[in-house]
């Protein structure tokens, strides 16, 4: 392997798993290495580093440290078992070993490991795995989210006899129970001692004990299921109390314990009493958090002989608990199997020849894009959330261009999630027109002093690629409520679709210079505050040239659905505002590059300063001629250079202090590689590969995140932490949490598609590469297509019947001399024009219908 393809940077190496996926081997020992330690910026240094688990429901972490936190966004962000070591909580997920005949105690926390064990961790798709091998035992334990639906983690352990003698020994399941809310108003400079006290509220006074109708351990709030079935309006703060269980999977108990005090005892973490003597006692409840779950196996194994165990975990709606429990099934390794069978099939399978670690970093972020993916029963859909801070600190699912954007690539990949978070955005949106800046809580609707600009062109751009692709009519009739969900004045998509048009061209506004109005923001939450200028001459005046150079692409494209949908008057006006709005956009041209736009009549922003983020859609649109095209690659290369990746920002005198830095933004520079590709295909391939992770890691190789996952941006080269991630005066830090931010991961997946040249159209579907070479291959989900110097091959499925009408640029050595297509084998009639040929092709649901051109 080359650096390249193996760079973790000093935390470990990248390899393939049993099932063919990527995996991550973490090697650093956080405890001896002090290059594990990083700042936080909010609570002080920490050497705490984390992997994300997840199915379509349910988020959980598994840390270095050994322990597993799970997340559920079902009925409000909140963690399950919070990890609190202060308050003995340590989260769970964890083995416990104890060897009958010594009486010796250890455990799957890394902090308390024997100094002589040898250990093995790895982050997986779908799961977390510890080896342990210690005094001639080796203990295999796995945590993974099943895939799915389902809310329950399960954990599958096997206990190994690698000596010669037979071993008794009797094996713990730890896990805690510390139901936390990450509500919104409790935001501020000390939010955990105030979500400390509307966790207490809640959740003080769960009772446990061993419940045989679901043959585990159950935690139960007395208010737990009346909880559920009251119609509580919608607010800030989950309201209702879950159940929380622990069973055996598969594996007989010998013993548990329910109260943590009992759990631990004197022994503590390292060797607790409930392991030496289970207590086998119900917990009738108390005055705060004081649950948690150790389930007992004991067994003998003679040398060579290894045990089963397995294990679920989670928290339910009282109603539907033993169902969750029922879907385990009794086998934690066929669970496990058929789970990693499951992401196998729908993670992409890409060969961009040049780079073959490319093909393990989009498969790894398909991984963590959907396993991102949460549902919110308020609002009936799935969600794919930004992430990181703000999600997992801050309780907030902010900015809902992030969820569609974060959508684009699952609409050929998992489209039903793609639907879903259409859905979820429309749902948030009140009956006005306006999209909520963030939903929180329960469901409920915030603006958190952001009216931003451009949620209609998210919408309005997810659904058209949804449809277009699918061939999904359907779709666009279905009845989808207005905020608050579920009741609201449902109406047809095609509906939402009209008014977020309207919304847009009315509501938003035109200025005086003919662009789009920027509102309280657009892309930049803070490109208004940063301004100067009073927020309320920015309401009335404000221009965004990046908003408008945006909606040329977005209204080009609803035309499209327009035209699929049977709309000829909503296409043609789409396309002639888009039209419109090129001629605005080229009227900012400054010689060089495109300004940013005006924070108020007199006050222009970006004419000799150069703002990255409307740059890219000037390329992608075509909007400006050849010359101008070319020099603004050249500025761009020259000014935006950083040895990451493109900086968002280069100072031209105007005074203006770039936002966090003016650093790397995933959200962006993704749009950059595909513009860049219009022009110069080398480029557009270099900013596609400085946008990786193995490039972070192999650029800043002691920085943990930008490893496996990363934050929303990077800090420049010129900083005072370069390739590290921002953090506010204010209390809020992006550095407390910079993982399993999604745009780390779907901003490669579509800058892929976007090189590929993939474009469903009216009529179908156009494939014009924009890659600089020719020979490679993209396979996942609804379309398969693989090119080379001599040959085009493909597949296509759809979500609905019907002949669709393929155009493909072709390969050099085929643009001379006569072709031959073939659809299902059968030689088919097409159409050459110049570099490009043109057939119809069948599609339809539950298959991917096969072509090649040669």
């Amino acid at each position: 392997m080359t650096d390249a393809e193996r760079h973790g940077g000093i935390f470990g190496d990248w390899t393939a798993d049993e099932a063919g996926l990527p995996a991550f081997e973490y090697t650093l020992d956080q405890r001896t290495d002090p290059r594990a330690e990083w700042d936080t910026r909010l609570t002080g240094p920490s050497r705490l580093h984390w992997h994300q688990l997840g199915n379509d429901r349910i988020v959980a972490i598994s840390t270095n440290e050994g322990w597993t936190q799970l997340y559920s966004h079902e009925r409000g962000p909140r963690w399950i078992n919070k990890h609190r070591e202060g308050d003995g909580a340590f989260a769970g997920g964890v083995s416990y070993l104890r060897d009958d005949e010594t009486g010796s105690v250890w455990s799957t926390f890394h902090a308390d490991l024997p100094e002589e064990a040898v250990v093995r961790r790895v982050f997986g798709c779908g799961y977390y795995r510890i080896v342990v091998r210690h005094n001639d035992i080796e203990l295999d334990r796995i945590v993974f989210a099943p895939f799915g639906e389902g809310r329950l983690l399960c954990s599958y352990v096997v206990v190994r006899n690698v000596g010669e003698t037979t071993r008794r020994l009797r094996h713990g399941e730890y896990w805690d129970v510390w139901l936390h809310n990450l509500d919104l108003a409790t935001m501020g400079l000390n939010p955990e001692k105030a979500r400390e006290k509307t966790s207490a509220q809640a959740y003080n006074g769960y009772r446990a004990n061993w419940d045989d109708s679901i043959g585990g351990l159950l935690a139960r709030h007395p208010k737990g299921k009346l909880s559920h079935e009251i119609p509580f309006p919608v607010g800030r703060t989950a309201r209702t109390q879950p159940d929380v269980v622990c069973v055996p999977v598969g594996t007989a108990v010998d013993g548990w314990t329910v109260e943590r005090a009992a759990v631990f005892g004197e022994g503590g973490r390292a060797c607790p009493d409930g392991l030496v003597d289970p207590a086998r006692q119900a917990h009738p409840g108390g005055h705060r958090q004081d649950v948690a779950f150790l389930l007992t196996t004991d067994f003998e194994l003679a040398p060579g002989a290894e045990q089963v165990l397995g294990f679920g975990y989670g928290a339910t709606p009282p109603v539907e608990t033993a169902e969750e429990v029922h879907r385990l099934g009794d086998d934690p390794a066929a669970l496990f199997e058929s789970t990693t069978h499951a992401w196998r099939s729908v993670v992409p399978k890409v060969d961009f020849g040049r780079e073959g670690w490319v093909s393990r970093e989009l498969a790894w972020s398909a991984y963590y894009l959907r396993s991102g993916a949460t549902y919110h029963h308020g609002f009936r859909a799935h969600t794919l959330s930004q992430g990181g801070a703000y999600q997992y600190l801050g309780g907030f699912n902010a900015g809902p261009r992030s969820t569609m954007q974060n959508a684009l690539s699952q609409v050929w990949l998992a489209p039903e999630i793609a639907a879903d978070a259409a859905r979820f955005t429309m749902s948030e949106t009140t009956p006005e027109g306006e999209i909520a800046y963030a939903e929180v809580g329960s469901g409920s609707w915030e603006h958190m002093l952001w009216c931003p600009s451009d949620n209609d062109m998210w919408l309005l751009w997810l659904i058209s690629e949804y449809v277009l692709a699918t061939r999904d009519r359907a779709f666009l009739r279905q009845s989808v409520s207005y905020w608050p969900a579920p009741y609201t004045r449902p109406e047809p998509v095609w509906e939402h679709c009209l008014r977020a048009v309207h919304h847009l061209l009315n509501d938003v506004g035109v200025g005086e210079h003919g662009l789009i109005k920027i509102r309280l923001g657009d892309w930049n939450d803070m490109v208004v505050s940063e301004s100067g200028v009073p927020i309320d001459q920015v309401w009335e005046e404000g221009e965004s040239t990046l908003n408008t150079a945006m909606a040329v692409h977005v209204l080009r494209r609803f035309a499209e659905l327009a035209e699929f949908a049977g709309e000829p008057a909503a296409a043609e006006d789409a396309r002639a505002r888009a039209e419109g709005f090129a001629d605005a956009v080229r009227a900012c041209w400054r010689g060089r590059h495109l300004n940013r736009g005006w924070t108020s009549t007199a006050t222009e922003v970006g004419h000799s300063d150069l703002f990255l983020e409307p740059q890219p859609w000037a390329l992608i649109t075509g909007l400006l001629d050849a010359e101008q095209r070319a020099t603004l690659v050249e500025e761009i290369d020259t000014r935006c250079a950083d040895p990451l990746a493109a900086r968002v920002f280069a100072d031209g005198g105007e005074g203006r202090t770039p936002t966090v830095g003016g650093g790397q933004w995933y959200a962006i520079n993704s749009t950059l590689a595909w513009g860049l590709s219009t022009v110069d295909r080398e480029r557009g391939w270099r900013e596609f590969l400085s946008n990786t992770l193995a490039h972070h890691a192999e650029t800043y190789p002691e920085t943990w995140f930008g490893v496996w996952s990363g934050p929303d941006s990077y800090l420049p080269s010129n900083a005072d932490r370069p390739g590290e991630t921002w953090s506010s005066p204010l209390g809020f830090s992006m550095q407390a949490w910079p993982v399993q931010i999604l745009f780390a991961h779907s901003e490669p997946l579509n800058a892929a598609l976007w090189l590929a040249g993939i474009e469903p159209t009216a009529r179908g579907l156009r494939i014009a590469p924009l890659l600089p070479f020719e020979g490679w291959s993209w396979d996942g989900g609804l379309l398969a297509i693989s090119y080379a110097a001599d040959s085009v091959r493909g597949e296509l499925g759809a979500l609905a019947a019907e002949v669709v009408e393929i155009e493909v640029a072709l390969p050099t050595a085929l643009r001379e001399g006569s072709l031959t297509v073939t659809v299902n084998g059968v030689k088919t009639t097409a159409r050459q024009s110049g570099d490009t040929v043109s057939f119809r092709l069948p599609v339809g649901p539950g298959r991917r219908t096969p072509f090649e051109i040669s």
